[in-house]
């Protein structure tokens, strides 16, 4: 399946580092037990940890386009093994300085995306980076999915978050050993970095306006990149509905337990890994991924709808979720794919990378944020703002310029053409 065994390697330390950020899921409960408004907590360190996010994607994909994709790989990995050990007191401080400190090390994400473009070309770009994007956007379902398993056999851990804890524990350990592993991509020649160049980098990042003009001169290099960006960030509040999932099943008049809520990620995130496998490896390339995008999103802002009903239904839930995993749980990796096609277009850097991941971010943080505070007013709140946002990327989607149409478009076939033409010598 995989030509070089470092594409291997990339999707595994992906999938343990999101395992390792939520499986703990239902049960981060646990740690916010005193407090009161759950809700917001539970989704308030979403929120937090995606605010940090942004001041250190852009340096850290900065930092591996100079000294290497991967040393910060490694480093990244074995900051996010010290952060878990945060988790170890099952306390509320515990759990805020966890959040803070991977917030610090999801510029991983960038870097990973980076490799990718550093080792795949075309076809294969999207259909990797799509699975890639689809494993770290769907992190929200993911981790809990697999923290479910152990919840699912051992009894104690439906009860103790301190199984689950050390399973983590366990896990980010092996992620720094694939890390080491792992061999460098990023062939350019390596130049020093100080430390004043990447504070500066930090900073600039907290200045918004400072990223989108990079962005905008980047699309001036590669015309498309900015119109599909703000169609990644617009989709991200679309779906954005996915880190509320813990909070809507335990807090909501559904009163989910520990168990039930495992089966119940069990079950969304299956659904949704086949989904995504079968849709990556076999049609992404032979689909107008444009009006396919338009389609998923006009189904779910109804399917959003329905989780507004199911709240006192079961049932309904898992109809619901299971139309959800199978549809839209496509549409992360379906718009990083062709993010990724584009960004490699103009150069497949990982600073681009960084920019795209904080601003990313930014939207999840606005997403996560406006969430905690909704769920505060009503459950279904947030499924409401998460539908009005999805009309909002059908508009955009409807009215993408000429220049992003060319990577939206594009099927296979006219991929082929394009590099054969790309490809076939001038005439003399």
């Amino acid at each position: 399946m995989f030509k070089d065994r470092r594409l291997l390697l990339i999707f595994a330390i992906a999938l343990i580092d999101v395992v390792v950020a939520g499986a703990l899921g239902a049960l981060l409960i646990k740690f916010v037990i005193d407090l009161p408004a759950k809700p917001i907590w539970l989704t308030g360190g979403t929120a937090l940890m995606l605010a940090v996010q942004l001041a250190f994607s852009p340096a850290i994909g900065h930092l591996s386009d100079k000294i290497g994709r991967r040393p910060i790989t490694i480093a990244a990995t074995i900051v996010s093994m010290l952060s878990s050990f945060l988790l170890l007191p099952v306390q509320a401080w515990g759990y805020v300085a966890n959040r803070v400190s991977k917030g610090g090390t999801n510029g991983l994400y960038a870097v990973l995306r980076s490799s990718m473009a550093d080792i795949t070309q075309g076809e294969d770009l999207v259909k990797y980076s799509g699975m890639l994007s689809f494993i770290v956007g769907g992190g929200a379902f993911i981790g809990p999915m697999f923290g479910a398993i152990l919840l699912l056999n051992m009894h104690e851990a439906r009860h103790d978050a301190l199984p689950l804890v050390i399973l983590i524990l366990v896990l980010a350990g092996l992620n720094v050993l694939l890390a080491l592993l792992f061999k460098e991509t990023n062939d350019k020649p390596k130049e020093k970095v100080s430390f004043k160049e990447l504070k500066d980098k930090a900073l600039s990042s907290l200045k918004i306006k400072t990223i989108w003009t990079q962005l905008v001169e980047s699309d001036k290099k590669v015309p498309g990149i900015k119109p599909i960006f703000i169609l990644n960030m617009l989709a991200t509040l679309g779906f954005g509905y996915y880190a509320f999932f813990v909070a809507f099943l335990t807090q909501s008049d559904l009163g989910m337990e520990p168990l039930d809520t495992a089966y119940f990620f069990l079950y969304f995130g299956g659904l949704s890994f086949l989904a995504n496998s079968v849709f990556f490896r076999y049609i992404v390339g032979h689909v107008n991924k444009r009006k396919t995008i338009i389609g998923i999103i006009l189904l779910s802002i109804v399917l959003q709808i329905g989780y507004c009903f199911s709240e006192s239904s079961v049932t309904l839930l898992y109809v619901v979720a299971g139309i959800d995993a199978l549809t839209v749980s496509l549409i992360g990796g379906l718009i990083g794919g062709i993010l990724s096609e584009v960004t490699q277009d103009g150069g497949g850097q990982g600073e681009v990378f960084g920019n795209i991941q904080a601003l990313g971010g930014l939207a999840s943080f606005v997403t996560a944020l406006v969430n905690s505070l909704l769920s505060g007013v009503s459950m279904k709140a947030p499924f409401i703002f998460c539908a009005l946002s999805s009309v909002v990327v059908v508009w955009w989607t409807m009215r993408l310029p000429e220049e992003a149409r060319k990577y939206t478009d594009m099927n296979v076939n006219q991929r082929k053409q394009k590099e054969e033409a790309e490809t076939k010598p001038a005439p003399v």
